[in-house]
């Protein structure tokens, strides 16, 4: 069987210290590289962990070096690539050598699955719509996205258009201003951001709901399914969100 590993292996030199830096900030010190290789020595019971490590995300674009007296010097930088494989060998009752192998993707294929992906997202979001999208699809479609039509234009509450590249709300009924612009008319508007979650009111007594407006009551969120609703929610009119 063919080996998953090739043959020109560079092993570390006298004096010197050989690490690979991963893109989430962890190094690793080496014994040797290889094209889309390298091999390090662990204990025993660091393999799994050492293994996950390795994946797509964290060694796509990673770099091995080489530091002496304060100078670091890339000796190799990975393309992207996906994990081929790994062999082990013991080294003594504590430590094995563990030696990875990499394929690099062809840019088409990492097109493609990109591609791939962001239809099967849209495919989704438009499925529930983007007035119900998550915070993360609104920001990943954000260009799908209406722009801001700023000369009196009756906005609806909870619907979502895009100004200056990003993705906002509106937060109650109302009729656009140019002067009231998105990003300083808070009241408004919000941007959605991934650490948004949907603001509502409180429902108070005596409040007319009309369909689709949202309110927390009891600590839940609720939406009225029909106009000019004045009962409390949990009632007829209403679904818990």
């Amino acid at each position: 069987m063919q080996s998953i590993f090739g043959e020109e292996l560079h092993k570390r030199k006298g004096g010197k210290v050989m690490d690979i830096k991963l893109n989430d900030g962890r190094s690793f010190g080496i014994t040797s590289y290889q094209k889309n290789g390298f091999e390090l020595m662990i204990p025993f019971n660091k393999i799994y962990d050492t293994a996950v490590l390795m994946n797509q995300n964290n060694v796509s674009n990673a770099r091995i070096v080489e530091s002496s007296i304060g100078k670091e010097n890339v000796l190799y930088q990975f393309k992207t690539v996906k994990m081929l494989g790994f062999e082990t060998k013991v080294v003594d009752e504590n430590n094995v050598s563990i030696r990875f192998a990499f394929e690099e993707i062809p840019a088409t294929e990492m097109e493609l699955a990109q591609l791939r992906a962001k239809m099967e997202l849209q495919r989704n979001v438009f499925l529930i719509g983007m007035n119900h999208a998550s915070p993360e699809d609104v920001i990943r479609l954000c260009d799908e996205l209406d722009g801001w039509h700023e000369n009196k234009y009756p906005y609806k509450k909870g619907e979502r258009f895009k100004h200056n590249g990003k993705p906002y709300e509106v937060l109650i009924d109302l009729v656009s201003d140019p002067s009231q612009t998105p990003e300083k008319f808070k009241a408004l508007y919000k941007e959605i951001t991934k650490e948004n979650k949907p603001v509502y009111p409180e429902w108070k007594p005596g409040t007319i709901a009309q369909k689709g407006d949202r309110y927390i009551y009891a600590g839940d969120v609720w939406e009225c399914t029909w106009d000019n609703n004045t009962r409390n929610p949990g009632g007829l009119g209403w679904k818990k969100i």
